[in-house]
């Protein structure tokens, strides 16, 4: 059998559904348990989901929605939250879907006017408010007190009062959420604290980098017996297999033995990683079975796209500081590392401007700190990338010459 890009079965990119999504079977059994218990009227913790880049976050919030669609429920679809993103616009444009949504419901239609009411209240007051193309007054005095807290939680408090008479509910699915504001964060907890008090069939599962946890239970104490916390990480053994070599099957080719195992061993169960390197055999390959000579022959383009694509850019828009940083932290070794350590191997003369570097890279994602002291990478394998592309010992040379 011929290989080519058109029957390449795999498929790498941000946020892409793969073929198989193998290993997040009790993930979707979660889900849908806390839309049956909110349907019920009984209480339910929203999910929240942290882990690293290329782990499958953004895939399995499509998913969510998918499974929310099949049960009736209206759901925003799956929002990105960039750094730069103003809150109150953002949710307003999410819950006006869904209020477009529940007015298919003709249970729904009695309250809809009211809920429609108090959105426009509510965008009124943000600075990037969209503009509203319904007929109906704002409600004044209902969340338009410019407090944010208080406002979500009349919006959101309403729309699920709205959902509760249509006899279904509705799902928030809001993507890098790390990015909300502290503020934001704050408000949201709120939100779904009242919501939960009422038993009002609003869920929200949220998805972000592994210190997004931390920043909720930051934003609110109580946020801890709010949301049910779940760290995303690789795929188990059988699930990167099943990942890797059922959609080759499917297609009616095969892998010989041990050229299977010798991507699953680059992959680390790493979803992303797994893709990219199943597409770049394919094509390479050509023939099927896949040979192991074909696979070591074909891994090393793997790594260059992956290095050029997955993580070359994410460095392009730091400075030569925060590179010697990452560098440093590189140097010192997979996983995560002191905060004084890094400060020593990256050379800097005053502690204050490692304090900056580090702070920098937390802004751009590329870092976060496990506990107090320590800092990681947000992207597998980010520390053997470092190591190839930006060796600590050319930076600190850069940096004595003054090229900085």
């Amino acid at each position: 059998m011929q290989l080519t890009r058109a029957n390449n079965p795999y498929s790498a990119g941000a946020g892409t559904m793969p073929p198989v999504l193998a290993g997040r079977d009790k993930d979707a059994e979660n889900f849908r348990t806390l839309l049956e218990r909110l349907q019920n009227g009984a209480q339910g913790r929203s999910l929240v989901y942290s882990g690293l880049r290329g782990v499958g976050k953004t895939v399995l919030l499509l998913e969510f929605e998918k499974i929310a669609a099949e049960l009736e429920w209206d759901c925003t679809g799956v929002v990105e939250i960039g750094t730069t993103t103003d809150f109150r616009a953002s949710i307003s444009r999410m819950t006006h879907r869904l209020l477009r949504g529940l007015s298919r419901r003709e249970a729904a239609i009695a309250r809809l006017n009211q809920a429609l009411g108090v959105l426009k209240a509510f965008n009124v007051t943000a600075p990037g408010g969209f503009q509203l193309n319904i007929d109906v007054s704002a409600i004044a005095g209902t969340a338009d007190s410019g407090d944010i807290e208080e406002d979500l939680s009349e919006l959101l408090t309403e729309v699920g009062r709205v959902a509760q008479a249509g006899r279904k509910g509705v799902v928030y699915l809001i993507d890098e959420m790390q990015n909300l504001t502290p503020v934001a964060m704050s408000a949201v907890c709120m939100a779904f604290h009242k919501i939960a008090q009422q038993k009002l069939p609003v869920a929200l599962v949220g998805a972000g980098l592994p210190a997004l946890p931390t920043q909720l239970r930051s934003a609110k104490p109580y946020s801890e017996r709010l949301f049910e916390y779940l760290p995303l990480g690789r795929l188990s053994a059988g699930a990167a297999h099943s990942a890797l070599v059922t959609p080759a099957t499917r297609q009616g080719a095969a892998y010989e033995a041990g050229a299977a195992e010798l991507i699953l061993e680059k992959a680390d169960g790493y979803p992303y990683v797994l893709q990219e390197c199943g597409r770049v055999v394919w094509e390479e390959a050509g023939f099927s079975p896949i040979t192991y000579e074909a696979v070591e022959a074909a891994l090393p383009v793997a790594q260059d796209i992956l290095d050029e694509e997955f993580f070359d850019n994410r460095v392009e828009g730091v400075t030569n500081e925060e590179r010697r940083y990452m560098a440093a932290m590189a140097d010192l070794g997979d996983g995560p590392q002191s905060t004084a350590q890094v400060t020593e191997r990256a050379g800097y003369k005053k502690r204050t401007s490692s304090g900056k570097a580090r702070q920098a890279l937390i802004r751009h994602g590329l870092v976060f700190s496990p506990e107090y002291g320590k800092v990681d990478f947000t992207v597998p394998h980010f520390g053997d990338f470092m190591r190839r592309r930006y060796p600590l010992h050319g930076l600190l040379q850069a940096a004595s010459a003054g090229d900085e």
